[in-house]
């Protein structure tokens, strides 16, 4: 692995005589969508850069993979960084967008709302900003840097809302597809708390602790509504770094908001962080084991 000029930390990849990618594939899994997903140490995150890279001519992660609550990426982009949508030599460069939106500096990732409830129009708030760049079919350079304004999948011209009842800074919601699509801040160079990324002061009545396996089972919950009171307040206060990279003994936490509607993050228990860069005090660690079964 190497660090780029711009901090950015990377591995680099080979082809093989047929075109296959050889070398470190560097897959950082926050999403319960990707339980069970083998993955190597991470690599490198870069929340101004969301994308998959992956060089040569045959694409070997595919885009079924791309249901996002957090970052997590493929092989790592090893060019210098590019303002410019296309750059020579990226004709055997295939990209897989996450799905992102960018406003104030701001990187939001789409968050699946299972097991809560999806959005409807009624959540809806005014509307906060309109993109005005969408990324697929029109950047095929790796080293390209999201803008404020830019998408991955949503058009130029889409309106972007708030959330009711939530920061803008926190949550964002779309229509994609002729549905919302709920959008929660992953990369926010401003964070210094975790309630600078999680707007969820009063509004949690419980913490589900979801297997790391398939992401779906839950393994233990904290209902007591003193003791998630607790938790939720660690959370809000504690110390934000977002050039951490995870740990090894990972659950996601899925915090069940009083609206019906779920906030769920990766957690290590090894690390304390709570992604993505939260990093929380032992005795939360030592609360979420005690709601495991022994």
């Amino acid at each position: 692995m190497r660090r780029r000029e711009d901090g950015i930390i990377c591995s680099t990849s080979e082809k093989d005589g047929e075109g296959e990618v050889k070398g470190t594939i560097a897959l950082l899994s926050t999403s319960p969508s990707l339980a069970g997903t083998r993955t190597k140490t991470p690599a490198y995150h870069e929340g101004k850069h969301i994308m998959r890279k992956i060089s040569g001519r045959k694409r070997i992660i595919t885009p079924a993979l791309l249901v996002v609550l957090l970052p997590f990426l493929g092989l790592v982009n090893c060019t210098p960084p590019s303002n410019g949508p296309s750059s020579p030599n990226t004709q055997n460069t295939v990209i897989d967008w996450v799905n992102f939106i960018r406003f104030g500096g701001i990187t939001y990732l789409a968050a699946p709302t299972r097991p809560g409830r999806s959005l409807t129009e009624s959540d809806l708030g005014p509307v906060f900003a309109t993109v005005t760049f969408k990324l697929e079919g029109n950047v095929q350079n790796p080293g390209y840097h999201s803008r404020d304004g830019d998408a991955a999948f949503l058009n130029a011209g889409t309106k972007v809302y708030s959330v009711k009842g939530y920061s803008p800074t926190f949550r964002l919601a779309a229509q994609q597809d002729n549905t919302f699509t709920l959008y929660e801040a992953d990369t926010n160079p401003h964070a210094r708390k975790g309630a600078d990324l999680l707007d969820i002061s009063g509004k949690v009545q419980a913490i589900g602790i979801v297997s790391d396996q398939d992401g779906v089972t839950e393994l233990g919950v904290i209902k007591d509504p003193k003791r998630v009171t607790v938790l939720v307040t660690m959370v809000l206060e504690a110390t934000v770094d977002q050039n951490r990279q995870g740990g090894n003994r990972r659950y996601f936490l899925a915090f069940h908001l009083v609206d019906g509607t779920v906030v769920t993050r990766a957690y290590w228990l090894d690390t304390g962080e709570l992604a993505r860069g939260i990093l929380l005090p032992k005795a939360f660690g030592l609360a979420i084991e005690a709601a495991l079964p022994k």
